[in-house]
Protein backbone atom coordinates (compact mmCIF):
# COMPACT_ATOMS: atom_id res chain seq x y z
CA UNK A 1 0.00 0.00 0.00
CA UNK A 2 0.91 3.72 -0.78
CA UNK A 3 2.42 6.51 1.71
CA UNK A 4 -0.25 7.27 3.88
CA UNK A 5 1.01 10.92 4.11
CA UNK A 6 0.03 11.28 0.31
CA UNK A 7 -4.10 11.33 0.78
CA UNK A 8 -3.42 13.99 3.45
CA UNK A 9 -4.95 16.89 2.25
CA UNK A 10 -3.06 18.79 5.28
CA UNK A 11 0.48 16.98 4.35
CA UNK A 12 0.01 17.93 0.97
CA UNK A 13 -0.51 21.52 1.49
CA UNK A 14 2.42 21.42 3.50
CA UNK A 15 4.37 19.69 0.91
CA UNK A 16 3.67 21.99 -2.04
CA UNK A 17 4.39 25.31 -0.02
CA UNK A 18 7.72 23.55 1.17
CA UNK A 19 8.50 23.29 -2.51
CA UNK A 20 7.19 26.83 -3.58
CA UNK A 21 9.40 28.60 -0.77
CA UNK A 22 12.52 26.37 -1.84
CA UNK A 23 11.87 27.02 -5.62
CA UNK A 24 11.10 30.77 -5.03
CA UNK A 25 14.53 30.97 -3.19
CA UNK A 26 16.87 29.38 -5.70
CA UNK A 27 15.22 31.66 -8.19
CA UNK A 28 15.93 34.49 -5.96
CA UNK A 29 19.67 33.30 -5.26
CA UNK A 30 19.44 32.70 -9.27
CA UNK A 31 18.56 36.63 -10.02
CA UNK A 32 21.04 37.90 -7.49
CA UNK A 33 23.83 36.02 -9.48
CA UNK A 34 22.82 37.04 -12.93
CA UNK A 35 22.25 40.96 -10.69
CA UNK A 36 26.06 40.81 -9.96
CA UNK A 37 27.25 39.30 -13.53
CA UNK A 38 27.54 35.77 -13.23
CA UNK A 39 24.65 35.12 -15.47
CA UNK A 40 26.58 31.56 -15.96
CA UNK A 41 25.65 30.38 -12.57
CA UNK A 42 22.28 31.88 -12.10
CA UNK A 43 21.06 29.59 -15.65
CA UNK A 44 22.65 26.65 -13.93
CA UNK A 45 20.75 26.90 -10.51
CA UNK A 46 17.39 27.94 -12.33
CA UNK A 47 18.52 24.50 -14.44
CA UNK A 48 18.65 22.52 -10.99
CA UNK A 49 14.78 23.69 -10.35
CA UNK A 50 13.61 20.96 -12.78
CA UNK A 51 13.48 17.81 -10.61
CA UNK A 52 11.42 19.90 -7.95
CA UNK A 53 9.37 21.79 -9.88
CA UNK A 54 8.44 18.48 -11.48
CA UNK A 55 7.38 16.92 -8.03
CA UNK A 56 5.71 20.04 -7.37
CA UNK A 57 3.64 19.38 -10.31
CA UNK A 58 2.89 16.22 -9.62
CA UNK A 59 1.77 17.43 -5.98
CA UNK A 60 -0.37 19.75 -7.19
CA UNK A 61 -2.31 17.24 -9.67
CA UNK A 62 -3.01 15.17 -6.44
CA UNK A 63 -4.29 18.57 -4.83
CA UNK A 64 -6.78 18.71 -8.03
CA UNK A 65 -7.87 14.92 -7.75
CA UNK A 66 -8.53 15.41 -4.30
CA UNK A 67 -10.34 18.57 -4.83
CA UNK A 68 -12.37 17.08 -7.84
CA UNK A 69 -13.37 14.03 -5.33
CA UNK A 70 -14.98 15.99 -2.52
CA UNK A 71 -18.66 16.35 -2.85
CA UNK A 72 -21.04 19.28 -2.08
Amino acid sequence: MGDPRATNPKELVRRISEHLHAAADVASAAEAFAEAGNTDQALEMLGDLEPPLYELTTLLNAASMLRGNRTG
